[in-house]
C-alpha cells in the first residue's frame, strides 16, 4: 500500500483513540488496557504499515500492536542504521536495493518471511531469494583458491521439503 492510504483500512478507525493510550501505569489495570488496544491491532489488515510508521514517528500509545516499550526494544534490536533502512526502504518509490535492505532488517529482527513480503510489498519468492543471499553471505568461504563452486546459494527448506526428501508432491516416493 502506498502513502498514507493504508490508514483508511485500519481496524482502529472508529475506535475511541483513548483506547490506545492506557491511563494506568502498571499492574493488572495497565495489562488489561493494553490487551484491549492490542486486540484491535491483532485483527488489523494494515498492522505492518502502522508498525512501520510507529517505529519512526509515534513515541506514545499502542501502535502497530506494540507498546512504546516494545517499540523501543524493537528499535534497539535493529539499531539506528536498520531503522533508517526501514524508513527509506518502506517508503513509496523506494528502489529495489532499498526495499531489499529494509527486508533484510525485518528478517534479522525475526519477522516471518510472509510478513516481510507483505511489509515490503514483494512476493514470498523474493523474500526467499533474500534469505538465500543472507545465508550465502553468512557462510564462511570454504572453497580452495581457484574454486568457482562457492557461488551457489544454500538449499532452503520450504513448502517443497517433501520433494527434497525424495517424495513427489503426491507424497509417494520417487521411483
Amino acid at each position: 500500500m502506498s502513502g498514507a492510504g493504508w490508514r483508511d483500512q485500519a481496524a482502529c478507525r472508529g475506535v475511541d483513540p483513548e483506547t490506545f493510550f492506557p491511563t494506568a501505569h502498571g499492574g493488572p489495570a495497565y495489562a488489561a488496557q493494553v490487551a484491549v488496544a492490542k486486540s484491535v491491532c491483532a485483527r488489523c489488515p494494515v498492522r505492518a504499515e502502522c508498525l512501520d510508521e510507529a517505529l519512526v514517528r509515534i513515541p506514545d500509545g499502542i501502535a502497530g500492536g506494540l507498546t512504546p516499550e516494545e517499540r523501543r526494544g524493537h528499535r534497539q534490536r535493529v539499531g539506528k542504521a536498520a531503522v533508517s533502512a526501514l524508513e527509506v526502504g518502506l517508503r513509496p518509490g523506494a528502489s529495489r536495493a532499498e526495499v531489499e535492505a529494509a527486508g533484510r532488517v525485518l528478517l534479522d529482527a525475526g519477522l516471518p518471511p510472509r510478513e516481510v513480503a507483505e511489509r515490503c510489498g514483494v512476493a514470498d519468492r523474493t523474500v526467499t531469494r533474500w534469505i538465500a543471499r543472507l545465508r550465502a553471505e553468512a557462510l564462511p568461504d570454504t572453497g580452495t583458491e581457484g574454486s568457482h563452486g562457492g557461488h551457489r546459494a544454500p538449499l532452503l527448506i520450504s513448502h517443497t521439503h517433501g520433494l527434497l526428501a525424495g517424495n513427489t508432491s503426491s507424497g509417494r516416493p520417487r521411483s
